[in-house]
């Protein structure tokens, strides 16, 4: 399938909660592990909230290139130092096509463009492929100890809202600068 990755339209959003609950049911047999019940898997980001990102260009999709529906979609908040990535599905039939990395990609490209120093997510720690995907992009798991006031108060967060922190873990990609070119030359 041919797909593009772009801001998302206001026409976009009735469709993203489709993609949402459809990526959900990938997780469906490792929720007695997760300790948790098929209803924390709904609604993750509610329609208003997209509304407020698509408003702040916080919202991107990867839609068909024929029929310009989309595929899949990451939105992310805005952290002191970077993004956080709220929530990254791609319908299932469209999996392991690239989808997801691509829109991880415009997201990381668009932070380092407006000069921002990292990207951070929560993901499952025990669902096989969540770490080893972000991973293979080139997230970095990032300890407790490392946590930051922003990141600790969003694990905290998940935490009330019942995923459980031995589940979960935090990732980060530290954004290094485009290179720059010298301020001044010197004669030979």
């Amino acid at each position: 399938m041919d797909f593009q990755i772009r801001l998302a339209q206001a026409s976009d959003i009735e469709h993203l909660p489709t993609i949402e609950k459809a990526a959900a049911q990938r997780y469906g047999a490792y929720l007695p592990k997760l300790g948790l019940t098929p209803d924390k898997l709904d609604d993750i980001v509610s329609t208003d909230f997209l509304r407020q990102s698509l408003y702040k260009r916080h919202l991107w999709v990867a839609a068909g290139c024929e029929n310009h529906r989309p595929v899949g979609f990451v939105v992310v908040d805005r952290l002191l130092q970077g993004y956080f990535v709220i929530e990254l599905d791609v319908l299932p039939d469209y999996g392991r096509q690239g989808i997801g990395s691509a829109l991880m990609q415009q997201v990381i490209a668009t932070a380092r463009n407006q000069g921002l120093a990292k990207v951070t997510l929560t993901t499952f720690r025990h669902v096989p492929w969540t770490v080893p995907f972000y991973q293979q992009l080139g997230f970095k798991i990032v300890v407790p100890a490392d946590y930051t006031p922003e990141i600790r108060a969003i694990v905290d967060h998940e935490t009330r809202h019942g995923f459980s922190r031995q589940v979960r873990v935090v990732m980060q990609w530290p954004i290094s600068p485009p290179s720059q070119p010298p301020t001044h030359w010197l004669p030979n």
